[in-house]
């Protein structure tokens, strides 16, 4: 098993998050819960990396998008985005209804390891909401 960076699994939940479909008010939560629970430091350390390295636009950065546009947008970036893509070999291309369904299989049989336990919940958890919202589809 191969564990996950800190800033990898955050990502990882920003980017589930994403296909959930969030507000800003969506996102200041997801931020909060992930620093009580993984720790602020951490937490803030973590997100330094990520907004250092174009992957987040950070707290900050989304509020002032949405005062500017009026728009809620993501926390992950298109490069963020797309990380997660490449570092789970995960299709772009595929249908957004059902990256999150991509997502579990990926983290099922990746061998990656989450070290963040919150995280980790997270992302299960939204995995489970898309699931119960559609669970007659055919899922990949």
């Amino acid at each position: 098993m191969k564990e996950l960076q800190d800033k990898e699994q955050i990502l990882i939940a920003y980017y589930a998050q994403y296909f959930k479909g969030a507000t800003l008010e969506d996102i200041k939560k997801l931020d909060k819960r992930l620093s009580d629970a993984v720790g602020e430091d951490r937490y803030n350390k973590a997100m330094k990396e990520l907004e250092d390295e174009g992957l987040v636009f950070g707290i900050e950065k989304a509020e002032a998008r949405k005062k500017e546009d009026g728009v809620d947008s993501p926390m992950a970036t298109n490069e963020g985005m797309l990380y997660v893509n490449n570092a789970l070999n995960l299709q772009s291309e595929s249908v957004e209804d059902h990256q999150l369904d991509y997502l579990e299989n990926n983290l099922k049989t990746s061998g990656l390891e989450f070290t963040l336990k919150p995280v980790e919940e997270y992302v299960m958890e939204v995995i489970q909401e898309q699931a119960d919202k559609k669970p007659n589809e055919n899922s990949p």
